[in-house]
């Protein structure tokens, strides 16, 4: 749940109801992970010892998106990411749409209009390798002396390892679409989350006995491989998604073409709660990852199918 104030695009017009000076974390934050994490702690640490704003300045959509074919799929939506901050400690978000009018802003007349005039900014938190406006030519460099000139304190944070990798957001996606969702957990420091709307399916499961939800995901977020996974799924009615997310159930999520039954065109995300048996069409519902547990495979009767998803359940009474 929201617990900030949060301004985006649209309402820069408008001001944020507390104009208090404010520790600003600069960055995309896809995944928030560890090396993320990093980064907006230092500015909450900086806003609890100068009674400063907690704050972070980002982006709603990422800054490649505006590159033809050269997006990455998206780790953590806009709404995930949000969440996540509010765990992390900030109070306050400014994210605006990236756009032309800003790539092409110079570093200069980007940080005077968004960190000065709005967020009145007194400490900066960035990571070593963030650029930003005309040509990338802003950096931690150009932020030493712009700080300096502008008596703002500047904190940058260096590269974070785990188990002496780095961590990068390219880096989880690698393993999140090869199914290493334990690694990746590791990496992200909370579990790899997906939500969207349940819609109707062709409600194939609830005739073997095993109900499915099928989740609406975005095509910009990324996907795991194929295959069966072990999560919690939390669900929530959509239009109350400022609300705090229900109880955690236990869950097999299928991520595949269902080649059991007439393969599909379009990977499906299909879940099946354990012990639960409610209507939740048109409700939203949070599956976030623990573990795989098998490759998606196709079987030859719905006796055999019936069998491994019994040894699926079983599977994860006992992980649990």
């Amino acid at each position: 749940m929201q617990l900030f104030n949060l301004k985006t695009q649209e309402s820069l017009s408008e001001p944020f109801a507390d104009l208090s000076e404010s520790s600003v974390a600069l960055g995309m934050f896809d995944g928030v992970h560890l090396g993320h994490q990093e980064i907006i702690i230092a500015a909450v640490n900086k806003a609890k010892a100068s009674s400063l704003i907690p704050s972070v300045l980002t982006f709603k959509n990422h800054p490649r998106s505006l590159t033809i074919n050269r997006c990455p799929k998206i780790i953590t939506n806009f709404a995930t990411r949000l969440d996540l901050f509010a765990e992390y400690g900030i109070e306050q978000v400014l994210a605006l749409n990236f756009s032309l009018d800003i790539m092409y802003m110079l570093p200069e007349d980007y940080l005077n209009k968004y960190l000065q005039s709005i967020l009145n900014t007194k400490a900066i938190s960035v990571g070593y390798d963030h650029h930003f406006g005309r040509n990338r030519e802003g950096n931690p460099d150009f932020l030493a002396k712009w700080t300096e000139a502008n008596n703002i304190d500047l904190d940058v944070v260096q590269a974070f390892k785990y188990q002496s990798e780095l961590i990068s957001s390219s880096r989880i996606r690698e393993l999140i679409t090869e199914g290493q969702i334990s690694a990746a957990n590791q990496y992200l420091g909370h579990g790899f989350s997906l939500s969207g709307l349940v819609i109707k399916g062709d409600q194939r499961g609830r005739t073997i006995g095993f109900p499915t939800a099928n989740l609406k995901i975005d095509d910009d977020l990324i996907l795991p491989a194929n295959g069966v996974y072990l999560v919690d799924a939390y669900i929530r009615k959509a239009a109350l998604n400022k609300e705090p997310w229900g109880k955690a159930n236990k869950a097999l999520v299928n991520i595949g073409f269902r080649p059991s039954f007439k393969s599909e065109e379009k990977i499906s995300v299909e879940v099946h709660i354990l012990d639960f048996d409610e209507n939740i069409y048109g409700e939203e519902m949070k599956i976030v990852f623990q573990d795989k547990l098998r490759d998606e495979q196709k079987f030859d009767s719905a006796e055999a199918l019936i069998a491994q998803i019994h040894q699926d359940i079983a599977a994860v009474k006992r992980l649990n």
